[in-house]
């Protein structure tokens, strides 16, 4: 009664760690770890898919730090068959190749790793990931060596984990890659020798680079400039050349330029689909 509550803890445990998770990384070892203690099983390995390489990449933890591995999809291995097929595998012995050539005439086990590691692999799990119920695959799971091999229970269990693994690994992809794509527009921004500010239609600050610190005196951060009106911190362009331009592009939605007496602003209009303009991209150059 004792191991059935725990094994019911360990789930809802692991449900809400793929529910609130966002971090790759966490989702590659702490899911993956707790997957394994559902299981009962020595290791397990989540893979993600990359397509365009055709491979397949992991993280494991070798000495407190995380290293990536790579493995090519291919059908003669039993993660590659998995992502190939989208069919899951329940090995019993990875050594007997009658078993293998049963599940697929194609279907080998790679014994490198067991060579190289000395470790022996007899069990094998492996559920392909989907990205939705019945959509492409996105990664599989390997479980390795469970005492007595995997049930039918294990499998229906994880095949009912894969679709929510699945969505979990999908947006903290998504949520990488936006990341990703902040941090180098901010490196771009805070690098260039222009100030450049953004604007949405209320003249609001949505975003700026560090040249604009310096253009209001050092009396603002760029984290304060956001969501503040672009006039009120620098009012000293309020009835000036500048805001009847801003106002112009708003109106007629096409780039204007502005000459100040130590300043050029060209104001860019970013337009929609229906060419209503949403935002005003201000180039600020020193003349």
């Amino acid at each position: 009664m004792k191991e059935l509550t725990q094994s019911i803890d360990n789930f809802f445990n692991i449900l809400e760690t793929i529910l609130t998770s966002l971090d790759i990384n966490e989702i590659l070892t702490s899911v993956v770890e707790q997957v394994r203690n559902i299981l009962k099983a020595e290791r397990c390995t989540l893979y993600i898919l990359d397509r365009e390489n055709y491979e397949m990449y992991s993280k494991v933890l070798q000495a407190e730090n995380l290293v990536e591995i790579r493995v090519p999809i291919k059908k003669s291995s039993l993660a590659g068959y998995s992502a190939e097929t989208a069919n899951y595998l329940n090995i019993k012995d990875a050594y007997d190749d009658a078993e293998l050539k049963a599940a697929d005439p194609e279907l080998a086990f790679d014994k490198s790793w067991d060579m190289k590691s000395g470790y022996r692999t007899q069990s094998v799990l492996v559920i392909p990931i989907p990205f939705r119920t019945n959509g492409p695959t996105i990664g599989v799971l390997q479980a390795l060596n469970k005492p007595g091999g995997f049930t039918q229970k294990d499998v229906e269990m994880m095949q009912e984990l894969a679709i929510l693994i699945g969505i979990a690994v999908n947006n903290a992809l998504l949520y990488q890659k936006v990341d990703e794509e902040r941090l180098l527009r901010t490196y771009i921004m805070d690098d260039i020798e222009e100030g450049i500010c953004i604007l949405n239609t209320k003249k609001t600050i949505m975003s700026a680079s560090r040249f604009m610190e310096m253009m209001s005196g050092m009396r603002y951060t760029v984290d304060s400039m956001i969501g503040a009106n672009f006039l009120e911190i620098f009012p000293n362009f309020v009835g000036t050349e500048l805001e009847e331009i801003l106002n112009d592009v708003l109106a007629k939605g096409y780039k204007m330029i502005c000459q100040l007496s130590v300043l050029e602003v060209k104001v860019i209009p970013y337009v929609d689909d229906k060419n209503k303009v949403r935002q005003l991209i201000l180039i600020i150059t020193r003349i």
